[in-house]
């Protein structure tokens, strides 16, 4: 599966495209809106930049969507939901470390390659409530299901409420790493990446070590772990 939803689109497109040319117009207005929201931001793109790359005259947009914040919609809730949302990660085939890498190393990935994308969804979700409420729904799912594998794991029902605070916490950290590393780089962050030779799957890793001694404590973690998140768990004294 590709990391990128822009791509998502258009092999959807190539691969099964809608039998009606109205449909498949629609379609191509929404990847170049995808593709607008990518390059230019929410506030900077205009109706003309989406018909340009499309390939249509500009008053036909307005037969498939009202306005640009419409057609931003349409892009953002699929993503949410058909993109992002569906990539949860359960951990029944997996020791505890190895889903949480995973699950971090590829959010981080999708992230990454999404970047226009999920810094437009920060944007439109203070003007539009039902794009945070769709985000928080998605969240809330993930969260139960990791909540729920490792109440079940541990064979602690009663600490579910416990556990589901903690991944609350645990992905707010994952949300303001991304943040920091994607949408609104910083450069003390990059700085430190550099000095530690951190690439994207060293933070991931790095993150799940703190994951893992949150939720469970008593799970060894493996032994090839890239150095930065070696170090962090010396410094953190796990037993490896």
């Amino acid at each position: 599966m590709t990391l990128s939803y822009i791509e998502h689109l258009k092999q959807g497109l190539r691969d099964s495209p809608p039998k009606q040319k109205g449909a498949r117009t629609r379609q191509r207005l929404r990847i170049a809106t995808a593709e607008a929201l990518e390059r230019t931001g929410y506030h900077a793109m205009r109706v003309l930049d989406i018909t340009k790359a499309a390939e249509v005259a500009e008053g036909l947009f307005y037969v498939y969507f009202k306005d640009k914040t419409e057609a931003t919609l349409s892009v953002l809730n699929e993503m949410l939901e058909d993109f992002l949302g569906l990539s949860t990660l359960t951990t029944e085939d997996h020791d505890p470390f190895s889903a949480i890498r995973a699950a971090n190393r590829r959010w981080l990935a999708v992230c990454r390659a999404n970047a226009g994308l999920m810094r437009c969804l920060l944007q439109v979700s203070d003007e539009e409530p039902s794009l945070t409420e769709l985000a928080q729904r998605a969240n809330r799912l993930w969260y139960d299901i990791v909540a729920q594998t490792h109440v079940k794991r541990r064979g602690q029902p009663d600490a579910k409420p416990s556990v589901l605070f903690a991944t609350y916490l645990l992905g707010g950290m994952m949300d303001e790493l991304v943040r920091k590393l994607f949408i609104y780089p910083d450069p003390g962050l990059k700085k430190l990446q550099k000095k530690l030779r951190a690439d994207d799957d060293a933070l991931a890793d790095a993150a799940s070590v703190i994951w893992l001694r949150v939720l469970s404590p008593e799970a060894k973690q493996p032994d090839d772990l890239p150095k930065a998140a070696a170090a962090l768990v010396d410094w953190m004294k796990v037993k490896r």
